[in-house]
């Protein structure tokens, strides 16, 4: 039946990504595929807006009606912007078959790893917030969705990842517990898919849209060879701790996957396919592909505006609310992007000349700007900034060999790149050269000055790149690349000065700064080290192409052996509260091992329970077996997480008002007392189980059993009751 689910799931995406090629052909004419690549991603984005639109604006609740209206909405919008695009006979058959193969591997490669750690868990990762966010989408309503742990107030957060996982989940009507681990797989297939398309449409060659691929979505830091090598030797390799194993295998299974994304001090950087196989929907993740789109839909342009093609008002209008569309998206699926891909979509204009007069430059470019803040309007309206501040310098930063082990492979290709393009073309002349050679020493004495030694890497990676776009004459893939170079250098640069205020203290105040950038870096890095390779050998010469390759290829293996040993151990792996059941895809089913009662209990309110109600657990904890029911059922309850509701909202005193509430509802001999707080916050059901049993004293619990005709039981069976409040 499951497979059945994964085969329903690919049809839908089919079916939007078919529906939506001729509208992105047209925008992706002079591309080799034509868009194709990415057509199931921008079929998402449209869709997605216009459900979301339609249920932000109160004209219809999140349902088959309002999903069902927005597909023919998107299939009227696209039939008539492509309808010169429409015979089968001109479209790249070749080129589709290939990218559908790509994504096929990629997307049922995943979902057999999501089958080797299904667990919608609680504990590491914020499985629970996002299960629960998804729940709450899918009892309906309007937008902005129910906080599920924050009741009788709508999310303080970025949830648009979270509502595509979602329509997609209604539409093909997979339950919820197996569409979460379905989705994580689409979302890594769909980012395949998308790079691969970037190195083919780049260099209009199938090798170099895989290497893309292993690139952007598969390669990861140099951190796990440093933990083989220690367990060979048996000693601790620059700062990675070793495992003690007996043998490769056992010390795979052992395998400390966590250990990654602190190559940072007090920070967390993580590569892609890191976030994928974490396997939980959160912003970061659900991002990665549409960053890759916006990409492709940029270079899409450029390749229209350097083939000559004429832009006729309808063009423009086109180009201008589908970019705008696709940028704002970043805005409720993951908003730190936003700004990282305005100032993409600018400078890809200014500097690359999509359009060739400045007049129409300024009035595309911020045609796209202001449209993309108006079209997601109602999402900046309802929610404030939470936790975040404004900006604070950065005082401990990153040393060269933290930064090495995160980059060092897309350091060698970048640098590699513009050795061969300064023998090539970089530098004509002497004054540049001269110039060139006094801004390197100027950088160097800064570094040693500020104690900025990083400023040795990326001022290359940023002026380098910068003063062959500005005097190149054609505007190009190779200018588009240096132009991906420029945004990467520019966001480690922005990691190293400043950081954006939020509810961490120090030392851990740049902690979501780093965490929230280093993927467009690594994304960015990651296709221009890919077009790297792809220069380098048609470049480079002959004598010296077999020792760079050797090096390459060396460190290609050591950065894959982080992610290939760390797949081993998550999906099969000796982990306490990992693999705690395997060979499904159903995220909850570990339930009925370790809390049956909630288990049976939670699949009851489901059955059950339609729409949103406010149904009173415990007090939640990070980390920690606590708000179960809202997670799995998409109620709302009086207080979550409450760590993760402050950083949300940057309001410790109310989530310290809830606790107290939650508690002394359950703690309390006074029914009136009890009742006035019920009230307060609209409660409806009042959930007791093992959890509530060992926190609160049997007394206090007693006063729902003994008061039938104000809490009605509902439910009863393996040590859960459920109560209906009904009143005195």
């Amino acid at each position: 039946m499951q497979v059945l689910y994964v085969i329903v799931w690919w049809l839908a995406l089919e079916v939007i990504g078919v529906v939506c090629f001729p509208l992105v052909s047209r925008i992706c004419i002079n591309l080799k595929d034509r868009g194709y690549s990415i057509s199931k991603l921008v079929g998402l984005v449209i869709l997605t807006f216009l459900v979301w639109i339609l249920s932000s604006l109160t004209r219809l609740q999140f349902g088959y009606v309002s999903i069902l209206i927005s597909f023919l909405l998107l299939a009227a919008f696209s039939l008539y912007f492509g309808r010169k695009h429409l015979r089968l006979s001109e479209w790249p058959r070749r080129s589709i078959i290939v990218s559908e193969a790509v994504f096929a591997v990629a997307f049922v490669g995943f979902v057999l790893v999501m089958v080797g750690k299904p667990d919608i868990y609680f504990g590491g990762a914020d499985f629970f917030m996002d299960y629960a966010f998804m729940g709450s989408i899918l009892r309906g309503g309007y937008f902005p969705p129910v906080d599920p742990w924050y009741a009788g107030e709508g999310l303080s957060y970025y949830y648009g990842g979270h509502l595509v996982a979602a329509i997609l989940t209604m539409v093909t009507r997979v339950p919820p517990a197996i569409a979460f681990n379905i989705a994580v797989a689409m979302f890594f297939g769909l980012a395949v898919a998308a790079s691969y398309g970037l190195g083919y449409n780049l260099t209009r060659r199938n090798l170099y849209g895989v290497i893309t691929a292993l690139l952007v979505c598969g390669a990861g830091y140099l951190t796990g060879t440093y933990q083989l090598i220690g367990h060979l030797l048996d000693t601790d390799i620059l700062g990675a701790t070793h495992i003690g194993a007996p043998s490769i295998i056992e010390w795979m299974l052992n395998f400390d996957f966590w250990s990654a994304p602190w190559v940072i001090p007090y920070a967390m950087a993580q590569y892609p396919y890191y976030l994928f196989l974490a396997g939980t929907l959160h912003a970061f993740m659900m991002s990665i592909p549409f960053q890759l789109m916006s990409i492709m839909l940029l270079f899409g342009l450029l390749q229209r505006s350097r083939f000559g093609e004429k832009f006729t008002r309808s063009d423009t209008l086109l180009d201008v609310f589908v970019l705008s569309l696709s940028l704002g998206f970043f805005s409720i699926v993951n908003t730190w992007e936003y700004p990282v891909y305005a100032a993409l979509t600018v400078a890809a204009f200014v500097l690359l000349r999509i359009r060739r007069s400045i007049g129409s430059t300024v009035a595309v470019a911020g045609s796209i700007m202001v449209l993309s803040l108006l079209l997601y309007l109602p999402y900046y309206l309802s929610r404030g900034l939470g936790g975040v501040g404004w900006f604070g310098l950065v005082t401990d930063r990153t040393d060269l060999a933290s930064f090495f082990e995160a980059c060092a492979l897309f350091l060698f290709l970048l640098f590699s790149l513009l050795v061969v393009l300064r023998r090539a073309e970089l530098f004509r002349g002497r004054a540049p050269v001269i110039s060139g050679l006094l801004v390197l020493v100027a950088t160097i004495v800064a570094a040693i000055v500020l104690g900025f030694p990083l400023l040795i890497i990326l001022v290359p990676l940023i002026l380098l790149p910068l003063y062959y776009i500005v005097t190149s004459g054609t505007k190009g893939g190779k200018e588009f690349v240096l132009l991906l170079v420029i945004m990467g250098a520019a966001l480690a640069l922005f990691c190293e000065v400043v950081y954006i205020d939020d509810a961490y203290g120090p030392p851990w105040e740049r902690f979501n700064t780093v965490f929230k950038m280093y993927v467009p870096l690594w994304i960015s890095l990651g296709i221009a080290s890919a077009y790297a390779v792809y220069y380098v050998l048609g470049h480079a010469r002959s004598g010296v192409k077999f020792v760079w390759l050797a090096v390459a290829v060396l460190l290609l293996v050591a950065c894959l052996v982080h992610p290939v040993v760390s797949t081993v151990s998550a999906t099969g792996g000796r982990h306490e509260g990992w693999g705690l059941n395997r060979g499904t895809l159903d995220g909850m089913a570990y339930l009925e091992s370790i809390e049956k009662g909630d288990y049976e209990a939670l699949r009851w309110i489901n059955r059950e329970i339609k729409g949103h109600h406010v149904i009173l657990e415990a007090p939640g904890a990070v980390f920690q077996y606590t708000s179960r029911v809202s997670t799995f059922t998409g109620l709302a309850t009086v207080i979550g997480w409450t760590s993760w509701e402050v950083m949300w909202r940057g309001d410790w005193a109310g989530m310290e008002e809830r606790e107290r509430d939650a508690n002394t509802i359950y703690s309390t001999l006074d029914n009136e007392e009890a009742m006035a707080l019920l009230n307060k916050y609209d409660v409806e059901y009042v959930y007791v189980g093992g959890v509530e049993q060992e926190k609160y004293e049997a007394e206090g619990l007693q006063k729902f059993a003994s008061r039938p005709g104000v809490y009605q039981v509902v439910y009863e069976a393996e040590g859960v009751t459920v109560y209906q409040v009904k009143g005195e």
